[in-house]
């Protein structure tokens, strides 16, 4: 393909001229209108304002030197360890598990690893359920890796309950089970963090040194959710990149992909590549229409890329009673039941497809099979054919029964793609809340610093409770 068209792109079903074919002309004509000032807003938006606007995340791909480091941070830990587990919750976590689901596939932990090759990967701290960690610990010391196992622990503030109460029960677990005389249990540890006396992981590297010197930095004005071209998502895209490549490369072109989506969202608001600003339009003005759900269907055999999304968009612009709740499905395999409850139950849905045009295989379907009815339809076709053709169906389908759907078009499954994809979805949302006015008090007076689009003031109260409970519970 030529590189000149390797670029995401946007297509919406029974699109008009205005681009909103569920909204009438004078809603259209004030999304418009909401758009141009958004984009005004955000094209005088200041590199000094990014931290305290929260907005530091639009520059992730450009801090050479941090990127530098998490790559040699990544190719020595390739040297000094057999596994890597990544110890997080939410935005801490989801970013890794999305480039492992996405890039590293289901069977990564079962190729055989070469000195300096990937490590195997898997994932912690996301629960109280102590099910999970204790067969991953008794697995690692089972197969005597437990001490060639790094642990990175992810927290900016170093007090996230799942995540802390995990790296306290592998600090007792790797006390008991490791060698008097060899490392103690903080030199398997790798922690992501908050740098300061304001993260509690950072004091306890103070007085307990982590692996690899200082720990991983989460810049100041980076959220969790938006965290994911960071230290956060960077060092496991790095760490357990396989085959041939280096681990700089795999980084380099999701890079790539995030500065071409940085570059289209400075365009004009109404530029057709400003893909950011069309979905955002778009979004809108299904909400507008009295639309309360979207269904973001993932049309390939990837689930995380889906929680991704419900958690970016449900913590940044489901706000002030606002905001669309988010479905995650992928194709086919939600056609056989998320789809019946689109077309048969309430119309309250919008679809949001993303599809990938090179999906990496050529498996193709035999020939002569004699299973009859309508199947030889599918013989001779290379799979990812059929996928498509699937996903043209479905979304056919979905238009003829008036349900509005819209498809993100990614070239390709891989990095680059990915990283692209990702960075336009980050935006999309930004642009969203601002459409939605979050950007305002209730007073309507412009408050680009407290904007809840980069906070998510709701989780605080179960966090309390939590806390209130876990106390009572502690009491004698």
């Amino acid at each position: 393909m030529n590189q000149a068209i390797q670029k995401l792109r946007l297509h919406v079903s029974g699109e008009k001229n205005t681009g909103f074919s569920e909204a009438d002309a004078a809603a259209a004509e004030r999304v418009e209108s909401e758009l141009a000032a958004t984009h005004q807003l955000f094209a005088e938006e200041l590199t000094a304002d990014l931290v305290a606007r929260q907005r530091a995340w639009t520059v992730s791909h450009q801090q050479d030197a941090t990127i530098g480091d998490v790559v040699a941070r990544a190719e020595q830990a390739r040297s000094d360890f057999d596994v890597l587990v990544t110890i997080g919750v939410g935005g801490s976590d989801l970013s890794a598990r999305l480039f492992h689901d996405v890039l590293n596939g289901p069977y990564h932990n079962f190729t055989r690893r070469v000195a300096g090759g990937p490590p195997e990967a898997y994932f912690t701290g996301d629960t109280f359920d102590p099910t999970g960690l204790e067969r991953l610990l008794s697995m690692l010391c089972q197969r005597g890796l437990l001490g060639r196992t790094l642990f990175n622990v992810i927290s900016k503030s170093g007090t996230t309950g799942e995540t802390i109460s995990t790296l306290m029960v592998l600090r007792d677990y790797l006390n008991a089970k490791l060698p008097c005389t060899g490392p103690t249990w903080n030199e398997y540890v790798l922690a992501t963090t908050g740098i300061g006396d304001g993260s509690a992981l950072y004091r306890l590297h103070q007085s307990a040194p982590f692996y690899g010197g200082e720990p991983l930095p989460i810049p100041d004005g980076v959220g969790g959710r938006f965290s994911a071209f960071s230290p956060v998502g960077l060092f496991f895209l790095a760490a357990t990149v396989g085959g041939e490549e280096p681990p700089g490369s795999r980084v380099d072109r999701l890079l790539e992909g995030v500065a071409q989506a940085h570059a289209r969202f400075c365009l004009p608001h109404d530029s057709p590549d400003n893909i950011a600003y069309r979905l955002a339009g778009w979004l809108h003005a299904m909400e507008d229409a009295g639309k309360s759900a979207l269904v973001f269907y993932n049309y390939a055999d990837n689930r995380f890329l889906g929680e991704w999304f419900v958690q970016l968009a449900a913590e940044s612009i489901q706000e002030r009673g606002a905001g669309m709740d988010v479905l995650a499905a992928r194709g086919p395999t939600s056609n056989h039941s998320l789809y019946n409850g689109i077309l048969n139950g309430p119309r309250n849905k919008a679809v949001l497809f993303v599809r990938w045009e090179d999906l990496g295989s050529d498996l193709t379907i035999p020939t002569g099979t004699q299973i009859g009815g309508r199947f030889p339809c599918f013989e001779g076709l290379p799979m990812a054919e059929a996928q498509e053709a699937s996903y043209e169906g479905t979304a056919e389908d979905l238009t003829h029964h008036g349900i509005p759907n819209a498809t993100l078009v990614a070239p390709a499954r891989d990095a680059r793609s990915l990283g692209e994809l990702m960075r336009t979805l980050m935006d999309a949302v930004a642009v969203k809340g601002r459409l939605q006015g979050l950007h305002l008090d209730e007073d309507g007076v412009l408050d680009l610093e407290g904007e809840p689009t980069y906070r998510q003031d709701a989780v605080e109260g179960y966090k309390r409770r939590t806390e209130d409970r876990s106390e009572a519970r502690a009491r004698p």
